[in-house]
């Protein structure tokens, strides 16, 4: 029977590592701390073995019983007591390893016996040795405590890894038990020489089952409004730390305490701190338009670059902020990691992997680790310790675990890690991840995961938290990034026409866009809206006067098409204007091709060149004149135009049938529907499959009032229906509404606005209580698309999540559903979809989206909704009656944004690029930069036209460093777009 014995609560090591609580699996770990203390080891001559509580085994004088808590009612009846009556000294121990410790250096017996035992040996081995001597505490006692806990884990990897015989156990003993003696002793020196050498022969030990470098990552998380104590406690570490945070919090912290920060900053310069994050707030980047996502790398970059010298070389974020174009802004960014995982709620593909590719829909790969960290403050996690390293062993083939905690360290155990990496890396050397990166080879797996298997938490946490607005605080930040766009497109033509280059206003007009995108408050919204629509209307003023020039005395208007294509729109033109008191309407020529006239307004279909302008003659109301009627466009229970027709159902009001001209079949149907399941839904946020629920959710019945048509044309048709949304078992009204339905000539979509009032709410489980519309189709094996991050890909069942249009295409007919950015959808069957328009604490009432039918390219015809055309009432005309400004060959790419760049292009080596500088030496540098997006994921080399010639034009990244000078043919541009791409180019005129 051993002479130094630890009881455990179970039969085997691996139970207590699968089923044991955190107080039962502290109290284990110190158990094994508490067996290598140097009086124990002292008193024993031996390391301590293992045996089931249940099986004592007999009485033994002399021995030594290290008995944790958990332990303790496994034993039989009185064991303890009676083995102490016999000379059995048992230690029990806690999950408190302070409150142990004192327990055993009170123990007087006990420490009478260390006494005596160390007496006898003097006494063997010399005479000079045998005179009494104090028992002191021991020397480098934590220590000894640490290189317990990690034999034991090493000892829990050896079985893992099915490496069943004992770790090499000989010398290793020997030097525990020589270093023991002297920490008696007090020789501080000769016991840490001897620790080394027993660290290095455990560390040899687990080698021979494993003979490669472990790698253990330290990730410390901040939070968002750190103390200044805790950058200096992560500052002064002794080992290398990942410190994963925002660089918000790191200014906040550089504001008020710049001394904590320039300490962690000679931390970050000597390669103990490596800095994992890069952006400057958390935002829910995945439901917001992509060039969010892009301001808060670039400002994130440009802090960490003024506080350390040095941006982040891994990419990660505590929130929920994974997408499939991730790779694409990482890799434009010159990011060499990322790390695909977040500390939040939200799903996103979950397999684990320690190294591999990660490519995104663009074709951009970057090195990824996907490994879940283990908490260290949590004796129960650490103890998985070894389990995690041989899991990543097997499968990819290094060992690699990562050790999540926050600043201050409240437990022992990791701490025992850290003593003993002092000695020797037992368990593995603490790194960098970007050295980790450097040093591993990936594992194999080329990962390209689809963005359907991603799903933010948002919805779920704002209704969680009654926090207002959860569907319309996108939508409406989507408008202002489009109100943006506008802006920064007739702000920088007008520059260029002009020979200025001023980009301050831009910069900072999309600096205060951006910066209400983490809370997305309703008051900060309208406030920006405000601002964002005065900027518009007072840029399309200046850049409608700068193309009259000389122009003609003309009255009339200038329309602006802010877009790279050419747009068949509808414009309206109110009679009355600000700058005159006559009552005029647009002339039906020229450009417009259809035209209506109403009570105060005239409706126009449209046609405006690409990023160009179109003007129109305007006449005096009475002599205006509009298109002449063919066919009536709307009349009991229909709409129609020469593509399609649409058949409203006389009981509910919704669309019953939408066909083209010449075919019965129906195409799409919609109508208006509230989920009534509550908190009885049955359907899982992870579900996959469909089916597999036992109770089939409860919607209301939509009963339409009065459906009344109220223009026939010869433009617009137009069909107004009043009703209620009922229950459907006792016809309890749920709400009210008022849909109006519309057609117009020319163009191929079907218009509903809706304005609801409800009387029933939904509650607070946005995924089964909702109102929403709904549409039905009837191919059931039909593709469907969404976007997000105004890129395509494939939608997933059940929740889905889409910020742009969602395309249904059976092949023989595609529909187009532009839901004006609504985020939220839920496919309730293979071929029926719910928009979200109401959940708990929604307060947006008014909702309009649009049905195109066999539209080819759904983002132009979104972003042709979305962005109308400006138009500017003027005394007088351009010369001419339209041209196109700027033009891309290429339907599937988009331009995001424009804007005056100073910066210099710069080569990968940092240097300016010669001949740019040897052209404009001593004199302003003035380039335009042109953003551009690929919306359908295909691979496209457009041509890019300008109104005024380019000297030069380089395809830049994101921090502004030249990838190519780019091909200038016949005055167009030349440059490639990958599936998805999002491409800068700076041009020179």
């Amino acid at each position: 029977m051993p002479q130094l014995t630890i009881f455990v609560p179970s039969w085997h090591l691996e139970d207590i590592v699968r089923d044991s609580s955190e107080k039962e699996a502290a109290a284990f770990l110190n158990a094994y701390a508490v067996a290598f203390h140097p009086w124990v080891l002292c008193a024993t001559g031996e390391l301590p073995g293992w045996s089931a509580a249940q099986s004592p085994g007999e009485y033994e004088p002399g021995r030594v019983v290290v008995l944790p808590d958990p332990s303790s009612a496994q034993l039989p009846g009185g064991w303890s007591d009676g083995a102490e009556e016999q000379g059995t000294f048992v230690i029990r121990v806690s999950s408190d390893r302070d409150e142990t410790l004192k327990l055993l250096h009170a123990n007087e017996k006990f420490g009478n016996a260390v006494k005596q035992r160390l007496t006898e040996s003097f006494e063997r081995e010399s005479a000079e040795q045998t005179e009494d001597f104090e028992l002191k505490e021991p020397v480098c006692q934590e220590d000894f405590l640490a290189i317990g806990v990690v034999y034991l884990l090493t000892s829990l990897l050896s079985q893992t890894m099915y490496h069943y015989e004992n770790i090499e156990e000989s010398r290793f003993t020997e030097f525990v038990l020589e270093a023991a003696r002297y920490a008696v002793l007090q020789d501080e020196k000769k016991t840490k020489e001897l620790l080394q050498l027993a660290c290095e022969q455990l560390q040899e030990s687990r080698e021979k089952f494993y003979p490669v470098d472990a790698h253990l990552i330290d990730l410390c998380l901040l939070e968002e409004n750190p103390q200044a104590e805790d950058i200096e406690t992560i500052a002064k570490s002794d080992h290398v730390v990942n410190l994963l945070c925002l660089a918000k919090s790191m200014e906040q912290v550089a504001s008020k305490s710049p001394d904590a920060i320039q300490k962690l900053a000679e931390a970050v310069s000597e390669g103990t701190i490596g800095i994992i994050g890069g952006e400057y707030e958390e935002v829910p980047t995945a439901l917001l338009p992509i060039q969010t996502q892009r301001w808060q790398l670039e400002r994130g970059f440009a802090v960490f670059e003024s506080l350390f010298s040095n941006v982040p070389a891994i990419w990660g974020r505590m929130r929920f902020g994974l997408s499939t174009q991730l790779p694409l802004l990482l890799k434009k960014f010159n990011v060499q990691g990322a790390y695909h995982l977040v500390l939040d709620d939200g799903i996103y593909p979950d397999d684990e992997q320690s190294h591999f590719s990660w490519e995104g829909r663009s074709g951009s790969v970057i090195p990824a680790i996907s490994r879940i960290p283990l908490s260290v403050d949590n004796a129960s996690s650490l103890l998985k310790l070894p389990e995690r390293l041989a899991e990543t062993m097997n499968h990819d083939h290094l060992a690699c675990a990562v050790l999540a905690r926050w600043p201050k360290i409240r437990n022992p155990w990791f701490n025992d890690i850290l003593r003993v990496q002092k000695y020797a890396p037992v368990l593995g050397t603490f790194e960098k991840l970007d050295y980790y990166f450097e040093q591993t080879e990936d594992s194999g797996h080329h990962t390209n995961h689809e963005q359907r298997q991603y799903l933010s938490p948002d919805l779920d946490q704002l209704t969680g938290r009654n926090s207002p607005n959860a569907i319309s605080r996108f939508s409406d930040f989507w408008k202002l990034q489009i109100l943006q766009q506008t802006l920064a497109w007739m702000e920088t033509t007008t520059q260029i026409l002009n020979g200025k280059h001023e980009p301050e206003s831009l910069i900072e007009s999309n600096n205060r866009l951006q910066r209400v995108s983490p809370k997305l408050k309703s008051e900060q919204l309208i406030e920006q809206k405000q601002q964002l629509s005065s900027q518009v209307q007072s840029a399309s003023s200046e850049l409608a006067n700068r193309l009259v020039g000389a122009g003609r005395d003309q009255a009339g208007y200038v329309l602006l098409n802010p877009l790279l294509q050419d747009r068949v729109s509808i414009v309206r033109f109110p009679f009355k204007s600000e700058n005159s008191t006559e009552l005029r309407a647009p002339k039906l020529q020229g450009p417009i091709k259809f035209m209506q006239l109403e009570k105060d307004h005239a409706i126009a279909i449209v046609k405006v060149p690409a990023c160009g302008f179109a003007a129109i003659e305007s006449v005096p109301v009475k002599q205006a004149k509009q298109s002449k009627e063919k066919v009536p466009l709307a009349g009991d229970l229909f709409l129609q135009n020469e593509f399609f027709y649409v058949q409203i159902d006389p009981k509910s009001g919704g669309i019953q049938k939408l066909r083209l001209h010449g075919s019965s079949d129906n195409i799409l149907s919609e109508r208006l529907v509230f989920r009534l399941d509550g908190s009885s839904g049955t359907i899982a946020r992870g579900q996959d499959q469909w089916g597999s629920s036992s109770n089939e959710p409860a919607y209301s019945r939509m009963i339409a009032d009065s459906i009344k048509t109220t223009s026939t044309g010869p433009v617009c048709g137009t069909i107004e229906v009043r009703g209620r949304l009922v229950r459907s078992d006792n016809d309890q009204n749920l709400a009210e509404f008022v849909r109006t339905i519309r057609v117009y000539r020319g163009i191929k979509r079907v218009q509903i606005d809706l304005e609801i009032d409800p009387q029933e709410f939904p509650a607070e489980l946005a995924d089964r209580s909702y109102y929403a519309h709904r549409f039905a189709w009837s191919a059931s094996a039909a593709k469907v698309t969404g976007r997000l991050q105004q890129s395509q890909f494939h939608l997933g069942e059940r929740r889905v999540e889409s910020t742009g249009p969602i395309e249904i295409d059976d092949n023989d007919h595609r529909v187009t559903i532009i839901s004006d950015h609504l985020p939220f959808h839920q496919r309730t069957e293979m071929r029926m979809l719910d928009s979200l328009l109401i959940v708990h604490g929604e307060t947006q009432r008014k909702f309009s989206c649009e049905i195109g039918i066999d539209i080819p390219h759904a983002a132009r015809v979104a972003a042709d909704v979305q962005s109308p055309i400006q138009m500017v009432p003027l005394d007088r005309l351009p010369v001419n009656n339209s041209a196109w400004l700027f033009h891309v060959s290429a339907p599937s790419v988009q331009l995001i944004n424009m804007q005056p760049d100073q910066s210099l292009p710069q080569t990968e080596d940092d240097t300016t690029a010669s001949e740019y500088t040897t052209q404009n030496e001593q004199a302003e540098i003035i380039g335009y930069r042109f953003d551009f997006i690929e919306t359908e994921g295909i691979h496209v080399s457009p041509r890019l036209s300008t109104f005024k010639p380019a000297k030069k034009a380089w395809e830049l990244d994101f921090t502004g460093k030249v990838l190519e000078e780019l091909t200038i043919t016949d005055g167009k541009i030349q440059f490639e777009c990958q599936p998805c791409d999002y491409v800068s180019i700076l041009v020179q005129f």
